[in-house]
Parts: structure tokens; sequence; C-alpha cells
């Protein structure tokens, strides 16, 4: 196991959310990631060709920030988030590069969030047909891993203010892209605040873990994928 620390003390996360369930909890440990520094791949490839498990506090990118959250917000304790981000970030928890989650649409398979896209927002969804890492007639994003062909739904951009008051918890949203061989281009965890929903995400300009308005952001994107963490209280 690799383990760096940085700035985030994994145990007054937990002393400080012990106390706090649901969409309170999610929110407080997202809070203690915020101004950490942007940092990408920061998941060793050497320890998981030795099956080891990566925690880098030093910084993270924006798919590690999600993982992180939700290994958290499932955990007690350090040993079971250990556990909850093994099962987060690799199929069937077998620690490996090619088991490795790779593409946010790939979150559908996690059995502690929920897909809610067309839920939400019904036929104002769209659909495209996405042939996951083929980047163009000759090459791949991610050489080793396998050619993958997905539906993504996902809400257009021009459609989100008919859904936002059905945004009433915290999310985590992907960016869908149309670009090829992908399916989303940005991922980061929404919060609604009232007056306005808050997109808290480790941003690759800003260099680090910000705040921004969603409303203001989706503005410039091609739409939205939203997953629903599953509270016991619903």
């Amino acid at each position: 196991m690799i383990i760096k620390e940085g700035r985030i003390e994994v145990n007054k996360i937990f002393e400080e959310v012990s106390n706090l369930k649901g969409e309170d909890k999610l929110i407080k440990i997202s809070e203690f990631f915020l101004n950490t520094p942007y940092k990408k791949n920061s998941i060793s490839l050497e320890a998981e060709k030795k099956r080891q498990i990566t925690v880098d506090f030093e910084g993270v990118d924006c798919m590690t920030f999600l993982e992180y959250l939700e290994a958290f917000r499932l955990s007690p304790d350090f040993h079971s988030f250990i556990t909850n981000l093994t099962m987060i970030r690799y199929f069937e928890s077998n620690i490996n590069f090619l088991n490795r989650r790779h593409f946010f649409s790939q979150w559908d398979t996690i059995s502690t969030v929920e897909n809610i896209t067309q839920k939400i927002a019904d036929y104002l969804c769209e659909r495209k047909i996405k042939i996951l890492n083929k980047k163009d007639q000759e090459k791949k994003w991610i050489e080793s891993l396998p050619i993958m062909t997905r539906e993504i739904t996902y809400i257009p951009s021009s459609e989100i203010a008919k859904i936002i008051d059905k945004l009433k918890s915290v999310y985590y949203c992907g960016f869908f892209t149309s670009k090829q061989g992908l399916d989303v281009s940005h991922v980061g965890i929404l919060i609604n605040r009232g007056e306005k929903i808050i997109l808290r995400h480790a941003s690759s300009l800003k260099g680090k873990v910000v705040d921004e308005d969603f409303i203001k952001y989706v503005r410039k994107r091609r739409g939205v994928i939203i997953y629903k963490p599953l509270f016991e209280n619903g």
C-alpha cells in the first residue's frame, strides 16, 4: 500500500463526521479537500503491478477526488476506507490497472451509487453511442485497455435549467464530452446551497480543489451525467 497523507488529516475526518449521516456527512468530508492541490496521474502504476492500493492525499485529480469522497462516506475507520476505495476504484476489488474504472460511466457498476440521469430528466435526455478508448483510427487513449462500446445517456446543457429544481441534495456529476473515445471530460460533486448549486471539483485550471457556480460552469459544456449516492435514509 502507498499512502501519502498530504494536508488531509484522516483521523480528524473520521472524528468530525462520526455523528453525521447522509448528505451532511458527504458534504463535510468534501470540505476537508478544499484547496488540496490538483495532481495528475496520482495512482502508482508500480503499486498496481504489485496489487497495492494507492492513497495519495498530496494531490488529487477529478476522479480520485470523487473516489476518496465515496470511500470516506461509506467508512467508519481507515481500514474500511481502504476496503471501500478498492471496491470503488477496481472492478470486483481486483487491484490491477486493467481492472480500474477508467471511465466515469463505469460507475454504473458500483452498488453504492445510482445513475439518475434518466430519472430526473426523462425525455430531455439525449443518448450517444460512444466507442470508449478509441482515440482515432490508429490510436487508443489507453493502449493496454480494450475498446468498448457503450450508450451514454446525458442531460444537454441547454436543458439544465428545466431540471435544476430536482437537484435538491448532493450528487456526483460527470460532464459529457463529444470527444471521440471518452464519455466525460471532467467530474465533480454538486452541492445544493439553496440559492445556487455549487460544483466542488479538482480543477486543473485552478490547480486545486475549488468551488464554482455549477450553472455558469455547465454552460460551456455539452451536458451532464448524474449519480446519486445511496444513503440509508434514501
